[in-house]
């Protein structure tokens, strides 16, 4: 099973875990992050860019009204892509199936389950649960070949041992 299962206490919790998920992400990953209003999706993609040195991330924000921001900063290029507004347009934008399918860059997509059918091959499916005003149940699926280097990196967080 490719399932790591986590509890965030806090939101900077929420921020390390994805600074170390960051860190560990080999170039050409698509991440795909779910998770209700307020589950803390774009502090994970702040820790994301933390652990890609993209030193601006604390300016990070949602590209909700944008659809995608882009960092440069990093060891590789950082897209923040938020598909909640493209909920029911017919197409994907041009720029966002580039970003999608650079293997060269990491892309971030919010909210990424609306337009599953262009996720690529090389994935980590992320998603996040309230339990209560801080505390959040984060489940990752790794589809990008790094589960025991994230379980490990991620020791202090996990909720439920691996099952082999």
């Amino acid at each position: 099973m490719n399932t790591i299962h986590l509890i965030s206490p806090d939101t900077q919790s929420t921020i390390q875990i994805g600074r170390a998920l960051g860190q560990l992400l080999p170039r050409g990953t698509f991440v795909a992050l779910d998770g209700v209003l307020g589950a803390g999706k774009t502090h994970f993609v702040k820790g994301i860019a933390c652990g890609l040195e993209e030193g601006g991330w604390d300016g990070l924000r949602s590209p909700t009204f944008t659809l995608m921001l882009s960092y440069h900063g990093g060891r590789c290029p950082l897209h923040h892509v938020d598909f909640y507004r493209l909920n029911e347009a017919p197409d994907l934008p041009g720029e966002i199936v580039e970003a999608i399918n650079n293997d060269r860059h990491i892309t971030v997509v919010e909210w990424a389950s609306i337009w599953r059918e262009v996720w690529p091959k090389k994935y980590v499916h992320v998603h996040m649960e309230i339990l209560d005003d801080n505390k959040r149940r984060i489940t990752m699926e790794d589809h990008a070949g790094i589960k025991a280097e994230l379980e490990k990196a991620l020791e202090r967080w996990v909720a439920e041992p691996a099952r082999a």
